[in-house]
């Protein structure tokens, strides 16, 4: 077990140096980088021009820059975001919060109506539900998450709503071929056989075989719900660390952008992880 939680820290940390270093350099290479909006700026001194030249030329060289960026990192300092003039630290700790509950609550609302539609389909069997069923998970699962996040702004639904309709998809379909499979298993059609009960079977026969799957979906839901909440953050206004780092984009703001990398990051893998470990201690459990 040791060697397990040292090999994914491992891994964790390997994953998350490369990813924000890869934002770096595309960060660094993207059309306009060395240019700022600030410098149209006619209001401003030749002093003032000058400062962010020079903060623009100081992360010229993605290496140094990254090099820098660790040695502070490893002092606990996230460093400052140009743009903003305010510490990643604290922007972190102002913005992160609501992406988490957004998250949450995407998750928790497109699991619901995933896991409820995939057993209705399944325990009653009724085509016209079946259809619904996948008629609305093929709708949204071919929606981009801008476009909903548009739509759900004119309304003046909640964003996070939006979210968990983009989530519900790959809950629903996975869920419904998962209790399809198990469902056409030897001992699940012996217990049908011998007088049990839908209920039942579900309970006792089919949600032991399907529960390990579905726990290792849960890593795989919340990087797809990072995914879709991020830009439904920006579309939306919301106040979280997708609309920070559209900001951090288009500010060409390198360390603020470099730090929220690492934490989208650091998120996914852990969650990754968390299920990874679940669906071991559950097959360890069963054995």
């Amino acid at each position: 077990m040791l060697r397990f939680w040292s090999g994914a820290v491992l891994r964790m940390v390997a994953v998350m140096l490369m990813a924000s270093f890869a934002g770096a350099m595309l960060m660094r290479i993207a059309p306009g980088f060395s240019s700022d909006d600030q410098e149209l700026n006619s209001g401003l001194s030749a002093q003032s021009l000058e400062a962010i030249r020079r903060a623009h030329f100081s992360d010229a060289n993605v290496h140094r820059f990254y090099a820098q960026y660790l040695a502070s990192l490893v002092r606990g300092d996230l460093g400052s975001s140009r743009s903003l003039n305010q510490p990643v630290k604290d922007l972190l700790r102002e913005r992160l919060p609501i992406t988490l509950v957004n998250l949450a609550f995407a998750l928790a609302a497109g699991w619901l109506l995933g896991l409820a539609l995939a057993i209705a389909a399944q325990m009653w069997n009724i085509p016209t539900l079946s259809f619904l069923a996948n008629g609305l998970s093929g709708t949204f699962i071919s929606t981009p998450a801008a476009a909903l996040a548009l739509v759900f702004l004119l309304l003046r639904w909640p964003p996070a709503f939006a979210a968990a309709l983009l989530v519900f998809p790959k809950i629903y379909r996975y869920a419904q071929n998962l209790l399809q499979q198990s469902s056409e298993m030897p001992h699940v059609l012996t217990a049908r056989a011998k007088g049990a009960g839908p209920w039942r079977v579900l309970a006792w026969h089919v949600a032991p075989i399907a529960l390990p799957q579905m726990i290792a979906l849960v890593g795989v839901s919340i990087s797809i719900g990072i995914g879709v909440l991020l830009p439904i953050e920006v579309v939306s206004d919301v106040a979280g660390i997708g609309q920070l780092a559209w900001h951090a984009a288009q500010a060409r703001d390198l360390p603020l952008l470099v730090n929220l990398t690492m934490v989208v990051t650091f998120m996914t893998v852990c969650a990754t992880l968390i299920s990874d470990v679940a669906q071991r201690s559950f097959v360890r459990s069963e054995a």
